[in-house]
């Protein structure tokens, strides 16, 4: 049909059929189809022009009737972009000539649904990409929806939607044109990646839809593999399938040398060692030649900034890094590279002034300042200072309170000012708190996420960013949530006037109407917590925490933060000095604040991930601790709420109200004369808590050896949100995985065969038993020993009961129920262990108050731990028994990077246990848990051969922890252990060793360190069991 036969509706149809094709067009632009060439955009002009005279020369002829077609996307020809398809198939003599404009598919079902034209596709594979169903009626924008589905598959060259109206109603046909097929896929000279590896990278195969530009895209995704693999000098040639009419598809890969990194090298720098500077960059040599080190050309400039930031994060704002790249043999497989650097002068702060303060003095201000006059600038520490001086406000409630640190450059060379200046704001307390638990069928209880948030915040309370920090740590420490995609927290200032209402809090804070504030006052955007990934896309300020806390897969250590950059990545640093200070904080309108134009480096961040040079201050809340807070919670607590009891009289107004101003019309007669300054009314603000769940359930196997215990397998089964009061009520609760799940306990089945221990154990654990603030759980095991003097069974079990009390301080009592049978003993056998031959039934009760601020639980360095505990015997053996152990870090030096810290350990431990107690709960030391330089047990009171025990116990070790390495992945020890074990409070066989170690750390095995220690006793006793070396070494998966 031509145009002047076209009948107008026709015409309509047409045309905007070519303009759903222009979208489509633009479309797969986007997409990256080769639909971009001239020739193609000229020709879609023209038919546009076309068109538009069609649809104009239609509109002065009158309406005629036309086929029942409904024209889709891909234009008359039903082609995409225009091009002409087959003409339909003739019509049935079922179809009706009903006018095009009389038929509306929307208005009435489709009975059937229909493909035509298809050879080698399936009509079943064509039919279910569609969303439109039989019985049901049909939108255009559906119709079309689907056509641009069948396209995405690109399995077709042309989809054309036709309605045919049938006697039984609206028949909806899909005619497809399909593409050729491809007839044969050929790899060509690849030696280094195997042909299946290239094969799944491409898709392309036998059978396939054949398409140039596919073909084109998969021979740049063959570069793009080879050159991960460290092949840069690859070339790949499409021999065939180039051209339409080809079937076959032939790649000819000239892979090249692999190219790797011989030598990296630093030049200039006299501050700081190669081996410091090298921490985190990219550019790595390769190991022996062989592993590692390939070569990304990318990575070099990323390096030079990464040096640059180090440097002026030290005070070095004059610092200059360049690099050279020189290749080491004819063929370009080796390269190295070589950082030059121009360090310059080091600045020193002459002054440093805090302004701006109201609601503290500068003497509290000031009282744990680190940087001050006389000392060289350095980031870290001006960090940790406007923290110090920000955690001050923020225990006040203060949570917007701002601390700018601006630096003024004098004229004198290498000399600068520090002035920091305090915006205080005002006190805010807590709204409400939202959690959203996201997924598609999430199955944990809300009460488990309440329980784990309330005792730091709850409603009413004042908003602490102490709290808020404790809050976050304890759910990102939390094996209940996922850590890719880390809990959030956001909050948002509210207008809080319905809380007021409510009475939500009664402080008695002035209920004057302030004037109207700021824009500081609107809702903020989000800034992403570090802990992981942007989580929320709302318009509400986000709790943001170091980009230290953040899950990494990367075998090199992590950095802190650094929270002063603003140059983006892979763009030379500009190294000229800064004009002014500004980290990244919550400030008020840009107008009102100083431009900046370069920022000051955190010196820690060695590795490449500046912050955006976009962030806009003046949206964000910064509330990062000076170090990361440790993920492994160990006390915690909360402030006490502060909701107050408040009658409400006839008037709607809290008792006791103020009668001189709140009854008077008048207001108050005697004015301010008997009153202080009117308090700032306390803002409000919401706290949205999001987690997605994870994979709670776990199967591990594992290995371990170690001096005192020998070699030892791992079975573990593990649930770390089960739910002992949701059995499965069908079997679609254990195939949707809500059987057994979504409390918040942990359940665990282990078994570990060993040559010398054996233990079997099932484990069942509440730690916030009836939704309060207890932990309960309970324990069956068996367990086996093979001691050198006897063999020890024990089967038996426990129930433990526990009970925080603030942020550092925990109460625990337990109950232990144990049979223990003693066999295969030794000749001579003592009295004390002929008394405990066979079977034994004992049964304790213990209580232990323990008081724990380590910042580490693996390598601690600073803060100490304490436990008191007493136990009782009762049943067959009656005695009492009480134990003192303690131990205490410091961090005695330190790079200015933070990093290199030398950390002295000292430990220490005491008990005593009455007279009834059986020889095998006595005390015994040695071991490389309790006195190295002595074998396991070694160090004992005996009766001629057989070790018995003792009733008193005194032991203590002190510590010197040295770095090695620069990125202290390998640290030196030097040590003594010193004490003894007697029959009484004595110290007459007091014994001493010294030694030294190495304490290895290696990523892909966690956090835990092995340890390696040689130790010589240089007092002992005659009969005690000396071992020089001792050891631990474990692995799990």
């Amino acid at each position: 049909m031509n145009s002047q036969d076209m009948p107008p509706g026709h015409a309509f149809a047409e045309t905007s059929n070519e303009l759903t094709t222009l979208t489509l067009i633009s479309t797969n632009i986007d997409r990256g189809r080769d639909v971009t060439r001239p020739s193609l955009l000229r020709t879609v002009r023209s038919t546009l022009v076309c068109r538009v005279v069609l649809m104009v020369s239609g509109l002065l002829v009158l309406p005629s009737t036309s086929s029942a077609q409904y024209g889709g996307m891909g234009g008359p020809g039903g082609g995409p972009g225009g091009m002409p398809a087959p003409a339909p198939k003739a019509a049935t003599s079922t179809r009706s000539n009903t006018p095009f404009r009389t038929i509306d598919p929307s208005a009435q079902p489709i009975v059937d649904i229909r493909v035509e034209g298809n050879r080698t596709i399936q009509s079943y594979y064509i039919l279910r990409q569609l969303t439109i169903r039989k019985g049901r009626p049909a939108s255009p924008t559906q119709v079309q929806d689907d056509v641009r589905k069948l396209y995405d598959t690109r399995l077709f060259t042309s989809v054309r939607p036709i309605f045919n109206e049938t006697e039984e109603g609206l028949v909806l046909v899909f005619q497809v044109v399909e593409k050729p097929v491809v007839r044969s896929v050929e790899f060509k000279g690849n030696k280094k990646i195997k042909t299946k590896v290239l094969e799944a990278e491409t898709g392309l195969k036998a059978g396939a839809p054949y398409d140039v530009a596919i073909n084109r895209e998969a021979a740049q995704r063959i570069r793009e593999k080879y050159k991960e693999k460290g092949y840069l000098h690859v070339n790949v040639t499409l021999e065939k399938g180039e051209s339409p009419d080809e079937r076959d598809i032939a790649f000819l890969i000239e892979e090249g040398p692999k190219v790797k990194v011989r030598k990296v090298k630093v030049e200039g720098n006299e501050f700081a060692r190669d081996a410091v500077l090298k921490i985190g960059k990219q550019t790595k040599p390769a190991i022996l030649g062989l592993v590692g080190g390939n070569y990304d050309p990318e990575s070099v400039p990323n390096d030079e900034i990464a040096l640059a930031q180090y440097y002026q994060g030290l005070g070095f704002f004059d610092v200059e890094v360049t690099s050279t790249r020189h290749w080491v043999d004819d063929e370009k497989s080796k390269i190295d590279i070589v950082f030059h650097v121009k360090e310059g002068q080091r600045f020193r702060v002459r002054n440093v002034e805090v302004t701006g303060f109201n609601v503290l003095t500068e003497e509290q201000l000031r009282k744990d300042i680190k940087l001050v006059a006389g000392e060289m600038f350095n980031s870290r520490f001006m960090k940790e200072d406007i923290e110090s001086m920000k955690s001050q406000y923020d225990e006040l409630g203060r949570l917007f309170a701002v601390v700018d640190a601006k630096p003024v450059f004098l004229e004198k060379p290498g000399w600068i000012d520090l002035v920091y200046q305090i915006d205080e704001d005002r006190p805010y307390y807590v709204g409400q708190i939202n959690i959203e638990i996201r997924g598609d069928y999430p199955h944990t209880k809300e009460d488990v996420i309440r329980n784990q948030i309330n005792a730091y915040v709850k409603p009413g309370s004042l908003a602490k960013a102490s709290s808020i920090r404790k809050m976050q740590a304890r759910l990102n420490g939390s094996q209940l949530w996922e850590r890719t995609e880390p809990p959030s927290v956001d909050i948002s200032r509210v207008e809080g006037s319905e809380y007021l209402a409510l009475n939500l809090i009664n402080r008695g804070q002035s209920t004057r109407q302030e004037q109207e504030e700021d824009e500081n006052k609107r809702t903020f955007p989000p800034v992403p917590i570090t802990f992981g990934h942007s989580i929320s896309p709302t318009n509400i300020a986000t709790l943001k925490l170091p980009q230290t806390l953040q899950p990494t897969t990367s075998t090199q250590p992590e950095h802190p933060t650094n929270l002063f950059v603003d140059q983006p990545i892979a763009v030379p640093a500009p190294l000229a000095r800064p004009a002014a200070l500004q980290p990244v904080r919550n400030r008020r309108p840009a107008a009102q604040a100083p431009q900046v134009e370069q920022n000051f480096i955190d010196p820690q961040t060695s590795n490449l991930n500046p912050q955006p040079s976009t962030l806009d201050p003046e949206h964000e809340i910064h509330l990062w601790p000076l170090s990361p807070p440790e993920l492994v919670i160990r006390a915690q607590g909360g402030d006490e709420d502060v909701f107050r009891s408040q009658s409400i009289d006839q008037f709607g107004q809290p008792i006791p109200q103020d009668y001189l101003q709140g009854v008077s019309p008048q207001g108050d007669p005697f004015g301010n004369a008997l009153r202080g300054p009117i308090q700032q009314q306390p803002g409000f603000i919401d706290i949205d808590v999001g987690v997605t769940e994870a994979r709670t359930g776990r199967l591990m196997f594992g290995v371990g050896v170690n001096s005192d215990a020998g070699v030892v397998g791992s079975i573990v089964l593990e649930e770390n949100n089960f739910d002992i009061l949701r059995p499965p009520r069908s079997f679609a609760d254990i195939a949707n995985g809500t059987a057994w799940r979504g409390g918040g306990q942990s359940f665990r089945i282990e078994a570990v065969p060993g040559n010398q221990v054996s233990r079997y154990l099932v484990s069942w654990q509440d730690p916030f038993f009836l939704n309060t603030d207890f932990s309960f759980g309970t324990s069956g095991f068996y367990y086996t020993r093979f001691f050198d003097n006897w063999t020890e069974e024990r089967l038996g079990g426990r129930l433990t009961l526990g009970r925080l009390l603030g942020n550092f301080w925990s109460l625990s009592g337990a109950l232990r129920l144990e049979q223990v049978q003693v066999r295969d003993i030794d000749a001579p056998t003592p009295a004390s262990l002929e008394a405990v031959r066979g079977n034994n039934f004992l049964s304790t009760g213990r209580l232990a108050l323990a008081h724990d601020t380590r910042d580490s639980s693996f390598l601690p360095t600073q803060g100490h731990m304490v436990e008191l505990a007493y136990e009782q015997g009762f049943g067959d053996f009656n005695y009492p028994r009480a134990e003192l152990t303690g131990s205490q870090f410091f961090t005695v030096w330190e790079r200015p990077d933070g990093r290199g810290k030398h950390i002295i350990q000292l430990k220490g431990q005491t008990g005593w246990t009455g007279d009834n107690t059986p020889i095998f709960e006595k005390f015994y030391a040695g071991g490389f848990q309790s006195f190295r330089g002595f074998a396991f047990r070694g160090v004992t009171p005996v009766e001629g051969p057989i070790e018995v025990g003792g009733q008193f116990m005194a032991l203590g070790s002190a510590e010197y922890i040295i770095p090695i390495t620069a990125d202290d992945n390998i640290r030196g020890v030097l040590f003594s252990d010193f004490g003894t074990v007697e029959q009484d409070v004595s110290l007459n066989d007091f014994r001493a060793s010294v030694g030294a170690g190495l304490r290895l750390v290696i990523p892909a095995m966690g956090p835990a360190p092995i340890a390696l220690d040689f130790a010589y006793p240089l007092l002992k006793e005659k009969f005690d069991e000396k071992q020089i070396f001792s050891f631990y070494v474990g692995f799990t998966r």
